[in-house]
């Protein structure tokens, strides 16, 4: 039934796994602004590899095999905070991106933060506040 309306913000809370029929909801929120997801096992989440038109993506307090592969031409806010299972990072191609809050995801980054590892030049904020080891490297590319 949700292929069939409209929907600007949508928000699930408090599942405890997806299966490869959840993942096919996605397919209905294409369309969809802003994307909320909390407190949800999401182990190897495929579905949000597509190109969705989500201008905002939130993943707060999720558990994941890794970090989720994110290729949204169209996402510009992605919060991803206090998830588990996510130790690494993995480079994204979110070039229209400008808000980026990775912050309390016991994190490790190795020469952060070309534009390279986020797929964007267009990055005004950056939060990696209580994460692992960061080491940074001189290259801000897009930073204000």
């Amino acid at each position: 039934g949700l292929c069939n309306l409209t929907i600007e913000q949508f928000r699930i809370a408090y599942l405890n796994e997806f299966s490869r029929n959840d993942t096919d909801l996605f397919n209905c929120l294409a369309n969809v602004s802003v994307i909320s997801l909390l407190s949800i096992s999401l182990g190897s989440l495929q579905a949000l590899l597509k190109d969705f038109r989500w201008q905002h993506l939130e993943m707060i307090n999720c558990d994941f095999d890794n970090f989720p592969a994110l290729k949204l031409h169209s996402l510009k806010k992605f919060v991803f905070t206090d998830n588990k299972g996510a130790s690494s990072f993995t480079k994204t191609e979110l070039p229209s991106l400008q808000y980026l809050d990775l912050k309390r995801n016991h994190l490790s980054f190795k020469s952060c933060c070309s534009h390279t590892y986020f797929g964007t030049t267009n990055l005004k904020h950056l939060d990696l506040s209580f994460n692992d080891v960061i080491t940074l490297g001189s290259n801000f590319v897009g930073l204000e």
